[in-house]
């Protein structure tokens, strides 16, 4: 099954809850209390995600940290990538010659173009995005999608 990780999803909830309010001030114990996470996990996300430079941090009384960049600027994609690193659907995506088939797959070059579709997907949703309802059949980037099991 293709699925992002725990803490991927976590950062996600994290940095959109910090987009609602984007002027506020929010500490770790805050952020880890309003989301019912566990606060070592809210930590070590936050590192991860001022790290990538996808949130800034202040220290002192009154410190916490907010969003480094507009919620309009944020994409899943940067998400994805400062908890995942570089998105590869399969070993060819990732460094070029590196799989022992390589020289053989017949698939290879398509599957570079599906994990495009997929990073240019990720790159087509924002923070923003992600604080509201996205409707059930619309279009990210010139793709079309549908929910599944919608008609």
């Amino acid at each position: 099954m293709l699925r992002i990780s725990k803490l991927t999803d976590y950062a996600t909830i994290i940095l959109s809850y910090l987009a609602l309010e984007p002027a506020k001030m929010a500490s770790a114990p805050h952020i880890a209390s309003e989301n019912t996470l566990a606060l070592p996990t809210v930590s070590k996300i936050l590192k991860i995600l001022c790290e990538a430079k996808l949130l800034k941090s202040f220290r002192g009384t009154g410190g916490g940290y907010q969003l480094a960049r507009s919620a309009k600027e944020i994409t899943l994609a940067d998400v994805v990538s400062a908890l995942e690193g570089k998105l590869a659907m399969t070993e060819c995506c990732a460094i070029s010659n590196s799989c022992v088939l390589d020289s053989l797959c017949a698939i290879k070059e398509n599957w570079k173009i599906i994990n495009k579709v997929i990073l240019n997907t990720l790159a087509g949703v924002t923070l923003h995005d992600m604080t509201h309802p996205l409707p059930a059949h619309t279009s990210l980037r010139g793709i079309p999608i549908k929910v599944q099991g919608e008609t």
